[in-house]
């Protein structure tokens, strides 16, 4: 059975690569696209669908209202925010209203089709200036102590519940590599092991 997407964007442009991305999967099935989040919500009336992907700055609605009409009307329904938007303060925003995936928009047809086989399997996903973002300063006021770019990397996939074989794999680097990345992070963050990285990483907000 197929995967019925939602669409929602204001811009037509945009709705038509990133459906033209998709059928790039034939298990994939945009069942419909709207450019309006009224419309959307008129969609979700009259049918059920599995993942709705929508634009965060909607002309008729913000996009929390959207999350959480949507989500009234289908509990289960898996949402991926797109977003311009990589401040810290706008990602933690757009991140509490329980979205399931956070991909900016430029990463949009890199990254899209990852975020969507997370949300099917239940983990969640967000790009990785998104990351870099939430461990903005004043978190990490010493320069030294901030997460590299590769550490931020890995402590996204941990918290998607991967093993380091399988970030090893992800990453194109040794499984040795990802345990030493795995206890700079725990160094950085004051953890004593991963659960408490993960802990760390779901107190500051990163999910």
């Amino acid at each position: 059975m197929k995967i019925k997407i939602l669409l929602v964007d204001d811009h037509a442009i945009l709705i038509d690569g990133l459906e033209s991305l998709l059928k790039e999967n034939p298990n994939l099935c945009v069942c419909a696209k709207s450019q309006s989040a009224d419309f959307a919500l008129a969609n979700l009336k009259r049918e059920t669908f599995d993942i709705m992907i929508t634009d965060y700055s909607m002309p008729d609605m913000d996009g929390a209202t959207l999350v959480k009409k949507a989500r009234q009307m289908h509990p289960d329904l898996k949402i991926i925010m797109l977003s311009m938007h990589d401040d810290p303060q706008i990602v933690r925003e757009i991140m509490a209203t329980g979205v399931d995936a956070y991909v900016l928009k430029k990463y949009a047809q890199q990254e899209l089709l990852h975020a969507i086989d997370s949300v099917l399997n239940h983990r969640q996903y967000w790009s990785q200036e998104v990351s870099r973002a939430l461990f903005h300063k004043p978190e990490f006021p010493d320069e030294q102590c901030a997460p590299t770019e590769r550490e931020l990397e890995v402590l996204k996939l941990l918290m998607q519940e991967l093993t380091s074989r399988e970030i090893a794999d992800r990453l194109f680097i040794s499984e040795r590599t990802v345990e030493t990345h795995r206890k700079n992070l725990m160094r950085k963050t004051n953890s004593v092991n991963t659960i408490g990285l993960i802990k760390y990483a779901y107190t500051h907000k990163l999910v």
